[in-house]
């Protein structure tokens, strides 16, 4: 059997240097656990470095470098070559002077990175879709006007990848799973879920903020299958810890959990 493994993790990534030394404890936890490590919300580009140099398993990186931040403040990381790595901002990224400014100025997009891994072609798509800071996923809320546009263009880019390819999408989405806007990327980029059915949060809400409404599933792993033989797919939500700490508020590192993908075909 052949088997490829993915992480994706929002970081909280905060800009001023406010990551700093929560981002290298972070890396610790994260090398070596999987092939690629899909990253959101590195929100400063010094930060870079310390991913360069805090993943000694994952050699290969992918971000394209903005002003500030890397573009989507997004960040590939590969125990294997990556290939063809493109960075594409979505189209519609809500207004400058709006309740959205920060997902404006670091170019919300999807960072596209190709690798072949054991004689196959494997597409990972990382991405981070535009905040619903009022948690109104309806279809006439202003800012589910932005996801949805963002939705649609990130399902015709996937439709764009090639046949014979596994195109894997992971990021953190700002919706949950029930919405309209979940189920238009689904059925417009024909992609499946593998923890459709898993009603555990991926965002875990700090102190003061109401776990009946934000404690939801809004990180996603979709998987668009090609045609290989006996493919198997493994997704799990795992809470990254500081193993190295005791007391349960030193082991913060970041307020989402992170996915997991295990991706096994015959050879």
């Amino acid at each position: 059997m052949s088997e490829f493994s993915l992480l994706s993790l929002n970081t909280f990534g905060l800009p001023l240097f406010l990551g700093w030394n929560r981002l290298r404890r972070m890396m610790r936890e994260l090398d070596a656990r999987a092939t690629v490590l899909c990253l959101q919300e590195i929100q400063q580009n010094a930060y870079v470095s310390i991913l360069n140099r805090g993943l000694p398993h994952h050699k290969f990186h992918a971000c394209e470098y903005n002003w500030f931040a890397p573009k989507g403040g997004l960040f590939t990381a590969a125990s294997e070559p990556l290939h063809r790595n493109e960075f594409v901002a979505y189209e519609n990224r809500g207004r400058a002077f709006s309740a959205g400014f920060a997902d404006w100025a670091l170019n919300k997009g999807m960072l596209v990175s190709n690798l072949q891994h054991e004689g196959h072609s494997i597409v990972v798509m990382n991405t981070h879709l535009h905040a619903n800071y009022a948690g109104n996923w309806t279809p006439d809320h202003s800012m589910s006007k932005i996801q949805l546009d963002q939705v649609q263009h990130l399902a015709a880019v996937i439709r764009e990848q090639p046949a014979d390819a596994l195109v894997i999408v992971c990021g953190d989405f700002n919706f949950p799973r029930g919405t309209y806007l979940y189920d238009e990327l689904v059925s417009q980029a024909q992609v499946i879920d593998p923890l459709a059915t898993d009603p555990r949060p991926t965002y875990r809400p700090l102190p003061l903020m109401s776990n009946e409404k934000w404690a939801l599933p809004i990180d996603f792993c979709f998987v668009r299958l090609p045609h290989w033989e006996g493919i198997e797919l493994k997704a799990d939500i795992v809470e990254i810890q500081d193993t190295t700490k005791t007391m349960r508020a030193r082991q913060f590192l970041t307020d989402h959990n992170a996915l997991t993908l295990n991706v096994t075909w015959n050879k």
